[in-house]
């Protein structure tokens, strides 16, 4: 956690920094790197609040009747933040160039608004996802989007997951993690990535237990 978090501290400084040296000369460009500053920021929230969530023990009596489950807003903010970047860097070269009616230069000014119109687009869709429900869990069963629900009796062996990706032609250690719910419905495997979603995954796995154990003393 502490290099994580030294790491995007460095870069921010570092982009904050030049976010001001560029003031005195475009303000676009000065835009862009003040939005990476934030971008670090952002970072360095999300990796704290990922370890001390972590430490933290649901008790079976905390927790709600119903848990929902939805993308991470810090993953969404940095998301936004990021396609606005490239938002901007699309403005900046609109606003350079200079109109002439011949063919590169229409082409160079269509290949630009649709740059730029990609990526305000992926910010309208980004911004859908705040409020979208991925997984909602009950004492009833868990319910994936707005599919049919599986019921606890029809559920055996949930449990969180990780797989390590690892690469034929990488020559480094580094192998990318990715989490899972993972469970089995009327013997049909079901895996949900939960990597971008806003609970780590030591609350998930307490999350399932406790509605395991609501679902097996409902039954009695």
């Amino acid at each position: 956690m502490k290099f994580g978090i030294i790491f995007y501290t460095i870069l921010g400084i570092l982009a904050f920094t030049l976010g001001i040296y560029f003031l005195q000369y475009n303000f676009i460009i000065s835009i862009i790197f003040f939005t990476g500053a934030f971008i670090n920021g952002i970072f360095i929230h999300k990796e704290y609040s990922i370890h001390k969530h972590d430490k933290i023990e649901y008790k079976e009596n905390t927790v709600s009747e119903e848990v929902i489950i939805k993308y991470s807003r810090s993953g969404r903010i940095i998301a936004i933040s990021t396609y606005c970047i490239f938002v901007m860097i699309g403005i900046l070269f609109l606003s350079s160039i200079v109109i002439k009616l011949n063919f590169v230069t229409i082409f160079v000014l269509i290949v630009l608004i649709g740059f730029t119109g990609y990526f305000i687009l992926k910010i309208v869709l980004e911004i859908k996802k705040i409020s979208k429900i991925m997984i909602s869990i009950n004492r009833k069963g868990i319910q994936i989007k707005d599919n049919p629900r599986y019921f606890w009796n029809e559920i055996q062996l949930e449990k969180i997951t990780s797989k390590h990706l690892v690469s034929r032609e990488s020559k480094h250690d580094y192998k990318p993690e990715i989490n899972y719910l993972y469970f089995f419905h009327n013997n049909e495997k079901i895996e949900i990535k939960i990597d971008d979603f806003d609970i780590s995954n030591y609350q998930f796995a307490q999350v399932l237990k406790i509605f395991r154990f609501r679902s097996n003393h409902s039954d009695l």
